[in-house]
């Protein structure tokens, strides 16, 4: 199927919730778009180790782009979502819209 004439999908943020999704439409014939105001994950069931001094913020904080590299389909901008337009069918973001 054509990548202009594919349905699309947004996710907005990337935690467990959005990164999962991300994943599970590795091989759907969609065009993903995941939005995050952060380039990163992080796990944050460690953030515990990182205060106590046990781990390093790098050793719980990956890229989100290094996560979904393997997505095709996937593309990762960075962004604060403003507002969704769902008559238009647009994310608006603090630096413009999403379409």
């Amino acid at each position: 199927m054509d990548p202009v004439s594919r349905p699309r999908v947004v996710i907005i943020g990337g935690g467990f919730g959005g990164l999962a999704a991300a994943v599970g439409l590795r091989h759907a014939p969609v065009e993903v778009t995941l939005i995050d105001r952060r380039n990163h994950h992080v796990f944050q069931p460690l953030l515990y180790q990182v205060a106590t001094g046990g781990l390093s913020p790098g050793d719980i904080a990956w890229p989100l782009r290094g996560i979904l590299r393997r997505n095709r389909n996937t593309r990762v901008p960075m962004g604060e979502v403003q507002d969704i337009d769902t008559e238009r069918r647009r994310v608006i973001l603090a630096q413009g819209e999403v379409p």
